[in-house]
């Protein structure tokens, strides 16, 4: 922990370079939930690395984290069981955070979207990214520059198709993608092409489990009387064409 922070730069401190070693378990979303032994994994799990995690384990552990900073926080689930944090700075404010929905953000070096949301003004907090060394002043979060991708497609006269192959392959030129889990992964994914789309494309993210096989990335965009599918290249980590059919076709 670096010397000389308030709470609220502790804890976006601990925020994310937690989210940078936490990644998301898949298996979890293929388990059986009726056995007592699954449910135990992850009442509690302690750090490891590589940390993987659901979102009980990982906001436990960032309470974990958080106490030790002397930051009081609660653990807050909703109606779906989902888990995330409360903490409460020097001033007495209390922030909301959910850093399993951050993953993504922080592993692509993206502002994040679910910390003190509402409660910290956005200006503030680029500067305490700054301060922590998440971004600096002459590099911004990896999405402030996403801008410059839409604004060419939206100039550009080519198919809904090859606008569409050039921003999947062009991810990669705005971070890392060797840093990212695989769910998280996916998820920037998703979000990049919505943000550079600008409902420009029908597209349709979906994975797939088969039994004794690993688990499958698809997209599907609709465009030009076609159904084109593209498939996430583990090794590779870009999508590939797999399939193109014409949708009367489909539809017969």
């Amino acid at each position: 922990m670096p010397e000389g922070l308030d709470s609220n730069k502790k804890a976006r401190h601990l925020y994310l370079e937690l989210g940078k070693r936490s990644f998301y378990d898949r298996k979890f979303d293929h388990m059986m939930f009726d056995e007592e032994e699954t449910m135990s994994i992850y009442s509690y799990k302690p750090y490891s690395n590589p940390n993987i995690i659901i979102c009980t384990t990982l906001s436990k552990q960032y309470k974990e984290l958080l106490d030790k900073a002397g930051i009081r926080s609660r653990l807050i689930s909703d109606k779906l069981g989902h888990m995330f944090l409360i903490y409460e700075d020097q001033n007495g404010v209390e922030h909301v955070t959910d850093l399993t929905r951050d993953l993504k953000n922080i592993q692509f070096n993206c502002s994040t979207s679910y910390f003190a949301r509402g409660t910290i003004d956005s200006s503030d907090l680029r500067q305490m990214d700054i301060d922590l060394g998440y971004i600096s002043k002459n590099r911004g979060y990896s999405n402030d520059y996403w801008s410059i991708l839409r604004n060419k497609l939206s100039n550009t006269s080519c198919s809904t198709q090859n606008k569409f192959e050039i921003t999947l392959s062009s991810l990669k030129e705005f971070g890392d993608l060797s840093k990212l889990g695989e769910s998280e992964l996916f998820a920037i994914y998703e979000k990049f092409v919505r943000y550079c789309s600008n409902n420009g494309f029908k597209a349709i993210f979906s994975s797939s489990k088969i039994t004794g096989r690993s688990e499958e990335y698809r997209v599907q965009l609709i465009a030009d009387g076609k159904r084109i599918t593209y498939l996430l290249n583990r090794k590779t980590l870009e999508f590939e064409k797999e399939s193109e059919k014409d949708l009367e076709e489909i539809g017969r």
